[in-house]
């Protein structure tokens, strides 16, 4: 297209939105949210004009508010997303058959709905034959044949700051706690969730792991997960598990 024929093609079409607005004169009452998105100067010689000051910041303003609104939408759409994967989950958790079945289906889920990498269930049990950290779901393996770790009195205590809040901890474990829950084989872990289990006594902590810094960040929500907490808990102590 030549530029004679653009010039003439932007005419046409300015002189077609002016007659659309005369024979509209009232769009711009039925459709104020299109008004802010104009830009109308205030004629007021080199001197910037108040007026057109003033719209200007209460545009940046709006776009400001409307951004903020767009992720609030999204932020809620996630909560609703999540809250069903859980409400499903607990289902399955009271639906389990024993121990077994149950450990199978909180792994799998988690891995699946939760953008977890690795999940793992440390078990504080009075019984020797439950005690280590199991990797979940534990294919084929039952929970007694899991981890090769003991409990002992130290590897107990140092947990004590999360039993002691009894809400789930975000961020990054320390070196004794990555030991307890993973042995040498903990390269992987860049962000965790350590959730206490506890009914009548401490039962565990179960671990959700990610190799993604910001997945499980210092400082993200943990309603949803304390939430899972509290269910398997009593779930974990109906199916036998003692507290210690």
């Amino acid at each position: 297209m030549q530029l004679e024929d653009t010039v003439e093609a932007d005419a046409l079409e300015e002189e077609a939105v002016m007659k659309y607005l005369t024979c509209h004169p009232d769009f711009f009452d039925a459709n104020p949210d299109f008004l802010g998105r104009l830009r109308v100067p205030h004629v007021s010689g080199d001197a910037v004009s108040l007026v057109e000051k003033q719209v200007s910041v209460l545009r940046a303003k709006c776009n400001r508010l409307e951004s903020s609104l767009h992720d609030l939408i999204n932020v809620a759409r996630e909560n609703e997303s999540l809250h069903n994967r859980l409400h499903t989950l607990i289902q399955e958790i009271i639906s389990a058959s024993d121990l077994e079945h149950m450990l199978s289906l909180i792994g799998s889920s988690l891995l699946e709905n939760f953008n977890a990498n690795d999940v793992r269930l440390l078990v504080f049990d009075n019984t020797a034959k439950r005690r280590g950290a199991t990797r979940l779901p534990a294919e084929h393996q039952h929970l007694a044949a899991a981890g090769q770790n003991k409990i002992d009195d130290a590897t107990f205590g140092l947990f004590d700051d999360l039993f002691d809040n009894l809400q789930t901890s975000c961020g990054m474990p320390d070196a004794s706690q990555l030991e307890a829950l993973f042995g040498d084989n903990c390269s992987h872990v860049a962000s965790a969730a350590l959730i206490p289990l506890a009914h009548e006594g401490r039962l565990g902590v179960l671990v959700l792991t990610s190799c993604d810094e910001s997945r499980f960040a210092n400082g993200k929500g943990v309603m949803f997960l304390d939430q899972l907490g509290q269910m398997l808990s009593r779930r974990l102590h109906s199916l036998g598990v003692k507290p210690r």
